[in-house]
């Protein structure tokens, strides 16, 4: 009784196995499931600190964003309002840094004020 395959696609699967090093197909196919659909992130809140060289200036409020992303990008947008405000009051204020905090007061990110957008008003 002889091993070699009885059909030719077998054959070829062989021909496929020693030279691609792939198994041989079983003639079922079989497909990767869905990945699952990504967790949506929930909006947090995150305190924007702002680090001078006199000290901390702290936000006792906070702003809810919907991602720490957002909240970077928030960052920026005001450091440029607050650069523009010292500017007009004659204080260079791109030294600063917002020091960006979590609900349990957790540092999660800085950006520097001289990341910030240059803006003229």
């Amino acid at each position: 009784m002889t091993n070699a395959p009885r059909r030719s696609s077998q054959r070829q699967d062989l021909k496929r196995w020693e030279s691609e090093g792939g198994a041989p197909r079983s003639g079922r196919r079989f497909h990767d499931p869905n990945p699952a659909p990504l967790p949506k992130a929930e909006p947090a809140l995150y305190y924007f600190n702002i680090r001078t060289e006199s000290g901390v200036i702290e936000d006792p409020e906070g702003n809810v964003c919907p991602d720490l992303q957002s909240a970077r990008e928030k960052a920026l947008i005001d450091a440029s309002d607050i650069i523009l405000k010292g500017d007009r009051l004659g204080e260079d204020r791109r030294g600063w840094c917002f020091e960006i905090m979590d609900r349990a007061n957790q540092h999660v990110s800085a950006v520097p004020f001289s990341e910030a957008p240059n803006r003229r008003n």
